[in-house]
């Protein structure tokens, strides 16, 4: 292998460092480009969440007027076939006294 002179140390020392530097300075612009692309990825995705959370938010807040819970269903059906069973019983005596009515009269 030879051996360079002592001269051209320097220019080769200069033109390595500027690669050097140069290859910093692209890897550098493209890690603040990547960094930059990261950070508007993020916001669309926290105004995305943001957007999810308001949304469901209203959604929570409409379901009581939409559906009925499973108990309160329960409850009013069993509330509802007290009071047709009431009139059931009411018809039955109407209808027993109207046959005494119509026998005896």
């Amino acid at each position: 292998m030879t051996d360079l002179p002592i001269e051209l140390y320097k220019p080769a020392v200069t033109i390595l460092f500027g690669l050097l530097c140069g290859s910093a300075g692209i890897i550098a612009y493209f890690l603040r480009d990547i960094r930059q692309a990261v950070k508007e990825k993020h916001k669309e995705q926290d105004e995305k969440i943001n957007k999810l959370q308001e949304d469901f938010a209203e959604m929570k807040a409409q379901l009581p007027r939409h559906y009925v819970l499973r108990d309160d269903f329960i409850r009013a059906i069993a509330a509802l076939d007290s009071k047709v069973d009431n009139i059931s019983k009411e018809i039955g005596e109407i209808n027993k006294t109207l046959n005494r009515m119509t026998l005896t009269g």
